[in-house]
């Protein structure tokens, strides 16, 4: 069996790395109240094909009922984020080591919830609060 690609990062201070594996599945930029409090702006995620793998010291924290966030403890880095039931677990795309792997937004969600003091010219679908969620249910 071939090993997958792996795409390294990391935390600012170095003391949590990942590692995604498998091609880029898609990147999501979320414009929610809760990623701008924790991120300072929008959170744009990379979510791999095969998963990802993750050492160092992150603490999680439950953001709502069905995600969470994880934080490096010793810096405070925003780098993950995933759905509480396992289905799914996104990295923060500026924690990447190679930033050329991301190509562009495939989709913005919670759009409803942007402030309007910045905006992107791409042309990626924007999904709203409803929409996003009803896509999440089992």
């Amino acid at each position: 069996m071939t090993e997958p690609q792996r795409h390294a990062g990391r935390c600012l201070c170095g003391a949590v790395t990942f590692a995604g594996l498998g091609p880029v599945k898609a990147v999501h930029c979320c414009h929610c109240r809760d990623c701008a409090r924790w991120n300072g702006g929008p959170l744009i995620t990379a979510d791999f094909a095969e998963g990802i793998e993750v050492e160092g010291p992150v603490r999680w924290f439950a953001s709502s009922e069905w995600a969470e966030r994880g934080s490096c403890e010793r810096c405070g880095s925003a780098l993950l984020w995933r759905l509480r039931d396992g289905s799914m677990i996104n990295v923060s795309a500026g924690a990447l080591d190679d930033q050329t792997i991301i190509r562009g937004v495939d989709e913005h969600i919670y759009v409803d919830s942007k402030p309007a003091y910045y905006d992107f010219a791409d042309d990626a679908p924007r999904l709203t609060a409803a929409q996003h969620l009803e896509r999440l249910k089992p």
